[in-house]
C-alpha cells in the first residue's frame, strides 16, 4: 500500500506532536488528508496548489491529502521563506490554492476557502493552466533562493524511493522518527514518506537540534533515529551532544553534503559505544531524495564514499567526462521554470545526470570527486549561484559574482560601501547564519578575453580573501 494511503481501521500511531504531546493514527490521518482534499478547489481541471510547509501536523495531512486522489498537483515551500522571493514565486506559478498555518499572511488575490478548513485559501480569479496528468509533487532545488525552478515529482517517484529507503534501513512499524530536517527540504521529506511507508509514527518538532526541547522529545517519545545534514552533525559534535543524549536512538542517517572524513570517523566511534547504525547517504532532489547509501557495516573501511545505489536503482560513470549517472524508477519527469512548463510529460527516462564528477573502487563504492555545475550545497540545501547573484545584484543594486565551499558562500559586491550590513542582508534573504557568508568590496568586476566575469581571477587577485573551488 502507498504511504499516501491508509487504512480507515488502522489505529496504529502515525504522528505526535512533540510540544502538545497530541497523538494521531494513521486512521485519523487518513480522515484528515481526505476533509482537506475534499475542500480543494474544483476547477474541471487539475488543480496547483502550494503548500508553506512547517513540521506541523496539518502540514503533513495537506500534504497527502493532493496525492490521495491526484486531484491537484502541490508545489512544497519552506514556510519560512523570505517574503520578497514568496511574493515572486506566486506571481510565477500563480497556484489555484494555498494552504499555510501563518493565518497573519495576506495574499493579493486569495481569500479563505468557503470550505471553512483553516490556512486554505483559493484564488479569487483562477487561470486556465495543463498539468501533466501523472504530475504529484513540485520541489525546489535550489535551498531558500525562492527561485522557480522547481523538480516535477510524479507518485511513482515517490513510492519508488520510499519503499527503497525503508528496504535499505529496514525500517518497521516501530520506528519514531523525528523531524529534524524541514519537511520542504527535499531529504526531510524522504524521511516522513519512508516511514510512512513502513507504518511508523513521526515525532513532528520545529525546534532546532541544538535546543533542549528537541532533546527532551526525544527522550520523552522514544525517538528511534534521527537524520541531519553535515553541519548539523558538526554542530552536534561541537557541543558534545551526540555523546550524551538520545538513549533511545538506534539509527543516525546522514546526507545533503560531504561530511568531512574526520567527523564520520568520530560518529562511527560513538556509534559503536552508543549501538548505533549510522548510513551515509548521497542524493538530489531530482531523484526523490535518495541515490546511493553506504551498508553501516561498511562504513568504517569506505569513510569518503557515498556507496552503493539504492535498491531498484544503478550507478554508472561517463567514461568522457566521469560525471555520475544514476538509472532509477524514482528519477524526476524533468524541471519547471514556469507556468507553463507544468504540462510538459516524463523528459529524463529514469536517467538522471548528477552533474557531480565520480569514481569507483574496486568493490563497487562510488566516490564524489568534483563537480561539473556551478551550485553549492550549504546546510543540506542546493545553491544555484547563478540564480543567487541575479536576486543579489537587484537587490543591491550593482554588480554581484558569488563562489564560495559548501560552508561559505562568498559575495563580491561591486563599489560596496557597508560590507558588514550587505552581509547582514544576504543572512537574511536566504535565511543562513552569519559565519557562512562573507562581503568582500570590489571596485570592479574582473572580465575574462570574451568578456564573462573572470571568477578565477577574481580569486586569485586576493579579493576574494577565501580559498574557494569555482564550478563553471
Amino acid at each position: 500500500m502507498a504511504f499516501w494511503s491508509f487504512r480507515e481501521s488502522d489505529d496504529a500511531l502515525a504522528a505526535i506532536d512533540a510540544r502538545t504531546g497530541r497523538e494521531w493514527s494513521h486512521a485519523q490521518l487518513s480522515r484528515d488528508a481526505a476533509r482537506i482534499e475534499e475542500a480543494l478547489p474544483r476547477l474541471h481541471r487539475k488543480s496547483l496548489g502550494v503548500l508553506l510547509a512547517q513540521n506541523r501536523y496539518e502540514c503533513l495531512a495537506a500534504y497527502l491529502a493532493p496525492l490521495r486522489t491526484g486531484s491537484s498537483a502541490v508545489i512544497l515551500l519552506d514556510a519560512s521563506l523570505h517574503p520578497a522571493l514568496l511574493k515572486a514565486f506566486l506571481e510565477e506559478y500563480r497556484p489555484d490554492w494555498i494552504f499555510t498555518m501563518q493565518t497573519e499572511l495576506e495574499f493579493a488575490g486569495y481569500r479563505q476557502s468557503a470550505s471553512g478548513v483553516p490556512g486554505l485559501l483559493e484564488n479569487e480569479q483562477p487561470q486556465e493552466i495543463e498539468i501533466h496528468p501523472e504530475l504529484a509533487l513540485l520541489l525546489s532545488t535550489s535551498g531558500s533562493t525562492g527561485s522557480p525552478k522547481l523538480v516535477r515529482l510524479t507518485l511513482r517517484n515517490l513510492e519508488a524511493n520510499a519503499v527503497s529507503i525503508a528496504e535499505y534501513l529496514g525500517l518497521t512499524r516501530a520506528e519514531r522518527p523525528i523531524t529534524s530536517l524541514p519537511m520542504p527540504y527535499s531529504y526531510g521529506l524522504s524521511v516522513i514518506n519512508s516511514h510512512l511507508h513502513a507504518g511508523g509514527a513521526i515525532v513532528l518538532t520545529e525546534d532546532g537540534v541544538l535546543r533542549r526541547e528537541f532533546w527532551d522529545a526525544v527522550d520523552k517519545y522514544g525517538c528511534t533515529s534521527f537524520a541531519g545534514v553535515p553541519y548539523t552533525y558538526q554542530l552536534l559534535l561541537r557541543a558534545g551532544l551526540l555523546a550524551k543524549k538520545g538513549a533511545s536512538l538506534k539509527t543516525l542517517t546522514q546526507a545533503g553534503g560531504r561530511l568531512e572524513p574526520q567527523s564520520i570517523s568520530q560518529i562511527v566511534e560513538l556509534a559503536g559505544v552508543r549501538g548505533w547504525r549510522f548510513f551515509v547517504m548521497y542524493g538530489q532532489t531530482e531523484a526523490t531524495a535518495r541515490i546511493s547509501y553506504v551498508p553501516w557495516e561498511q562504513l568504517n573501511g569506505k569513510i569518503g564514499s557515498v556507496g552503493v545505489s539504492v535498491p531498484g536503482g544503478s550507478l554508472s560513470i561517463d567514461e568522457a567526462t566521469e560525471e555520475l549517472i544514476y538509472q532509477g524508477p524514482n528519477v524526476m519527469m524533468g524541471y519547471a521554470e514556469c507556468r507553463d512548463d507544468l504540462a510538459k510529460g516524463d523528459e529524463l527516462h529514469g536517467v538522471l545526470r548528477t552533474g557531480d564528477q565520480a569514481r569507483h573502487d574496486g568493490d563497487g563504492y562510488y566516490y564524489i570527486t568534483g563537480r561539473l555545475k556551478r551550485f553549492q550545497k550549504m546546510f543540506g540545501k542546493r545553491f544555484n549561484l547563478d540564480h543567487v547573484e541575479k536576486i543579489l545584484s537587484g537587490s543591491f543594486g550593482t554588480a554581484v559574482a558569488c563562489y564560495g565551499r559548501d560552508d561559505m558562500l562568498v559575495a563580491a559586491v561591486e563599489n560596496c560601501a557597508d560590507t558588514v550590513q550587505a552581509s547582514e542582508t544576504i543572512c537574511q534573504i536566504f535565511d543562513l547564519p552569519r559565519t557562512a557568508v562573507k562581503v568582500v568590496a570590489v571596485a570592479e568586476m574582473p572580465q575574462t578575453a570574451n568578456g564573462k566575469l573572470d571568477y578565477k581571477r577574481l580569486m586569485e587577485s586576493g579579493q576574494g580573501q577565501e580559498t574557494a573551488a569555482i564550478w563553471n
